[in-house]
């Protein structure tokens, strides 16, 4: 398994030497040891290459059951050990996080569930904020941010339908890395309705905050 997340991660990161150029990352002092809940934005298709790269850890990303569908990328999904999400199925692939979680290992998910485009935030799934609550593992919002203007749309047709996804080439990418979130011991117990919410609210109004403290580095720079 680790030999095939390495092969991917090798993979993603080419992309990223060729295209993405620098990665400036903020806040990695703040990454918490031991097992964690990584959450971020996602804006571009490539931001799934970027957060395997700047984490010398391996991720077990949560990922939509239909990219496992495809003829090589499905195929090293698995090899890596990624886990995927079928729709109506989200309590089996939480499951499965857990899992990874109680094996001191790290999880990464999107809460939006799938691109927004950079034209603001989807409305966040609560999977990352149930997961937190039924494990206790800390949740590390991260904000990541790549300049429109480097952004290309590329549409496929894929899984029987038309597809549209942005990646970036050229430009700096910006990341930055929040405080992480550690649930009270009491926190673990609670997993109401309303408890699940209100986490995932301020999960996404950091992530907000992240992406926009982002920008603002890039127009800095811009200036510069």
């Amino acid at each position: 398994m680790e030999f095939w997340y390495n092969f991917v991660k090798s993979g993603v990161g080419a992309y990223l030497a060729l295209f993405v150029h620098p990665i400036l990352i903020e806040g990695r002092e703040k990454l918490p040891a031991g097992p964690k809940i990584v959450a971020a934005n996602h804006n571009l298709a490539t931001d799934t290459f970027v957060l395997p790269c700047i984490f010398p850890e391996k991720l077990h990303f949560l990922v939509q059951s239909e990219l496992f569908t495809l003829p090589v990328v499905g195929k090293l999904l698995a090899l890596a050990d990624q886990i995927p999400v079928f729709k109506g199925r989200g309590q089996e692939a939480l499951a499965a996080a857990r899992e990874k979680l109680s094996q001191g290992k790290n999880i990464a998910l999107f809460p939006e569930g799938h691109l927004n485009h950079g034209k603001g935030f989807e409305r966040a799934h609560t999977g990352a904020a149930r997961l937190a609550l039924q494990s206790g593992a800390p949740l590390v919002p991260i904000g990541v941010y790549s300049p429109p203007k480097f952004a290309r749309p590329i549409r496929a047709h894929l899984f029987g339908r038309q597809t549209l996804g942005g990646w970036q080439f050229g430009g700096p990418c910006f990341v930055h890395i929040g405080e992480p979130l550690h649930l009270p011991r009491e926190a673990k117990i609670e997993n109401s309705t309303d408890a699940v919410n209100d986490l995932t609210d301020e999960l996404m109004y950091r992530i907000d905050r992240l992406v926009q403290g982002a920008a603002r580095a890039f127009l800095l720079e811009a200036g510069d």
